[in-house]
């Protein structure tokens, strides 16, 4: 017993011993430990700050193009150079900022584009219909749900429990079937509505996503490989040995002989590598697409009937087909689109967009059901456009909506598509902290 203590004494002495000098040591260590994260956060902070700085003159002027330089009366130092990673991209920029202090640098890296509008699933200046007399404020309710990102530089008015699977974003804070729309405090102007948001939100944004104006729709033109004066009927069409076509013709002619004229797609594409169809009037569209196309209209652009892809990318996700639909004015559902190819439904393959007013189907109010409106794509409007009405939970009039968010648009872009006029973050990098000579 009397040995086992004296083992159990001698070893809590050694422990100490141990802890005394572990302390000694951690005393002489931990101020120079202490220093050099002091000195590497400093760099980090020039680096950071360089970066912001330079965020915010593209929030300004997405034109800025500058080298921003740096130092402190402590001795800090920083510059930030701005590049193109793409020389052939004038939509993406990269900012490279370097911050130094005490001897130690930090490096960030951040990249910035501009945005294709035909990223949106869904899109609005605003959330109400312009009806003749009034702004009519529309909803989202229970049976509504959205895949993709969605975006509104009005406000949102929920019902229920709408579904949003994609980011969902606004300069203003939602309003509730429930709540009261006059009221700052969210319980309140939410009410007991509870949307689903399950791919994030941010109702907090501090400028408007404004809608493409007259520099880029010029742009847009200038960009065209088939460029039309009148107003045309465009078909799309695959020949016999699998090419992508589109035959055009003028609004009214009758002789099938010497009215229409056909080009192949692929003789007609841009740098880009897709075809770019404007029509300096109305544009009436059908038809297959095969091939990456986008079809600008300075007036409406009516749809006539069915427009698929040859390839549907819900089928085979190596498809290249692609359409974008661009109005300078409305685009609308022809009142006998559905049954243009015999069927009660309607199918619209495109991202599409409307600077007018909106996409909305034509006579939507009048007739029996049309039954459902299949759109595999997105929607950019100034207003939200209706296409059809309900009674007693079912359809009464135009259509019921069934539409489904074409993945690839995240990355994928049709032609020459009008690009937001801000810059977003696409990545930022912290590249590790390195000690200099000092």
């Amino acid at each position: 017993m009397g040995r086992a203590m004296l083992f159990l004494v001698s070893g809590l002495v050694i422990i100490s011993g141990i802890i005394q000098v572990a302390n000694m040591n951690r005393t002489e260590v931990l101020p120079e430990r202490t220093a050099i994260h002091f000195n590497e956060q400093q760099a980090k902070n020039v680096a950071s700050s360089l970066i912001d700085n330079a965020i915010q003159n593209l929030l300004v002027d997405m034109e800025w193009s500058d080298e921003i330089s740096m130092s402190t009366a402590d001795g800090a130092t920083g510059t930030l150079y701005m590049s193109q990673p793409d020389p052939d991209d004038e939509y993406r920029v990269l900012l490279t900022s370097y911050g130094t202090y005490g001897g130690y640098q930090s490096e960030i890296e951040v990249l910035m584009q501009r945005d294709s509008f035909s990223r949106y699933s869904y899109f609005t200046d605003a959330e109400t219909f312009a009806h003749p007399y009034t702004h009519v404020k529309i909803w989202w309710w229970n049976g509504d749900q959205v895949t993709g990102p969605v975006h509104t530089n009005g406000t949102f008015s929920m019902s229920g429990s709408p579904t949003f699977n994609g980011f969902i974003s606004s300069p203003n804070d939602w309003v509730g079937y429930t709540g009261d729309e006059n009221s700052n405090d969210p319980a309140t102007r939410h009410g007991s509505d509870s949307p689903n948001f399950n791919g994030g939100t941010n109702f907090n944004l501090t400028k408007t996503k404004d809608l493409p104006g007259t520099e880029q729709i010029n742009l847009l033109k200038s960009q065209a490989t088939l460029t039309f004066n009148s107003n045309k009927d465009v078909e799309f069409y695959e020949d016999i040995f699998g090419e992508g076509y589109v035959k055009v013709k003028n609004v009214g002619c009758s002789d099938p002989l010497t009215c229409y004229d056909h080009y192949k797609l692929s003789s007609y594409e841009n740098a880009e590598g897709g075809v770019v169809i404007s029509v300096d009037g109305q544009a009436n569209v059908v038809g297959e697409v095969k091939g990456s196309v986008t079809l600008h209209a300075s007036d409406d652009i009516n749809i006539v009937g069915d427009i698929v892809y040859d390839t549907d990318p819900r089928v085979d996700s190596t498809s290249t087909d692609l359409l974008g639909l661009v109005s300078e004015e409305d685009v609308e559902i022809d009142r006998w689109a559905h049954s243009y190819n015999g069927s009660y439904d309607l199918t619209i393959h495109a991202s599409i967009m409307a600077l007018g007013t909106s996409f909305e189907a034509e006579d939507y109010s009048s007739g029996s059901p049309r039954g459902s409106l299949d759109l595999l794509g997105g929607v950019i409007q100034k207003n939200r456009g209706p296409v059809g009405t309900f009674s007693g939970g079912s359809v009464a009039s135009g259509y019921t909506k069934n539409y489904v968010y074409d993945t690839r648009l995240q990355q994928t872009i049709p032609p020459s598509f009008p690009r937001e006029s801000i810059f977003s973050l696409v990545y930022w990098r912290d590249k590790p902290v390195v000690k200099v000579d000092s």
